[in-house]
């Protein structure tokens, strides 16, 4: 054990380093998989842990022994997104299957540690690199789990559960109908889920074929803010003119409430066509001047869909100045 956790100390500057580069990674190629996490937690395991489980395995004869010491654990808003971000990890990472775990197979009455344990390491593509160069012959551990499943895990962790055998028949019973509550409901989130993604697309695709029968509210206007190619088109125009401006895709939704409706629909805007017909009647007076006022900008970002906002200014600051305007101008 001494030897180990000499071993440990020798190395543990460059297994933090190991923990940052695996995060930044893990961001990356879910990012590019369009895949969003509710969050990605990474840890090196501390010395204490470390010399505890040396002690209640008695089987390990050096640190590479120990596949755990650095762990990464990825918690996904949905259950179906566990397998999407397992994928990304069977790509991207050399898996030792060995010593590799799907405790949603085997653990079938324990919610909690229904999640997939891969042990891996990284590939020689990657170690290559001079960024990733002192990783070569580390091993380490993904944790893959939904948030529920993270949340159960958490409590059962709290209540230090250990096993059925270990707690009455009473708390047992209770303890296999929370679970069965909520495995169900892992379910019924993915549904919902797909309901959801259907209706937006059944959106998208209206909003393109049949404009004018699509009436302004919150779900339509934040479909044409993020997918309609004029609006996409202008904002691009507005952030290439200057090289300290960029647009971001992080939260369309936050800029829209049911006072932003109801400033569009006091101009007269009561479908998406009329919206859209807006956009392009007005670009060439609205957009120079938004271009105008990002001149004197250092740097900074806007949200995808903002120059809806732009756009509003500009209407109303013409009706505050008593000159009309129509669909038909």
């Amino acid at each position: 054990m001494n030897s180990i956790l000499k071993e440990y100390d020798k190395k543990r500057e460059i297994l933090e380093d190991l923990d940052k580069s695996l995060k930044t990674l893990i961001n990356s190629l879910l990012k590019q998989k369009g895949i969003k996490a509710h969050q990605i937690q990474t840890r090196v395991k501390d010395r204490d842990s470390l010399e505890k489980k040396i002690l209640a395995k008695q089987k390990y004869k050096s640190l590479d022994d120990i596949t755990d010491v650095v762990g990464v654990r990825i918690i996904t808003y949905f259950e179906d997104e566990v397998n999407k971000v397992a994928k990304v990890v069977e790509e991207e990472f050399d898996i030792d299957q060995e010593n590799s775990v799907d405790k949603r197979e085997i653990d079938t009455d324990r919610f909690g540690y229904r999640s997939l344990h891969y042990v891996a390491s990284l590939k020689k593509n990657r170690t290559i690199l001079s960024e990733y160069s002192d990783f070569e012959t580390f091993k380490f551990e993904f944790q893959i789990r939904s948030i529920l499943q993270h949340s159960w895990a958490e409590i059962e962790h709290d209540l230090g559960y250990k096993g059925a055998s270990e707690i009455p028949s009473s708390a047992k019973r209770t303890f296999y109908r929370v679970a069965a509550l909520l495995e169900q409901a892992d379910i019924e989130f993915v549904k919902l889920n797909s309901t959801i993604m259907e209706f937006e697309y059944s959106m998208r695709e209206k909003i393109k074929t049949k404009p004018d029968k699509v009436k302004i509210d919150k779900a339509s206007l934040l479909s044409f803010m993020t997918t309609n190619e004029s609006l996409t088109r202008i904002e691009d125009e507005i952030g290439s003119s200057n090289c300290s401006v960029s647009i971001v895709e992080n939260n369309t939704q936050s800029l829209i409430s049911d006072s932003l409706i109801d400033r569009i629909k006091a101009l007269g805007i009561e479908n998406i066509k009329d919206l859209e017909d807006t956009y392009l009647r007005y670009e060439k007076r609205f957009v120079p001047d938004t271009q105008i006022d990002f001149e004197s900008t250092i740097s900074t970002t806007f949200e995808k869909g903002t120059s809806v906002l732009w756009l509003l200014i500009f209407l109303e600051n013409m009706y505050n100045n008593n000159q009309p305007w129509s669909f038909n101008e």
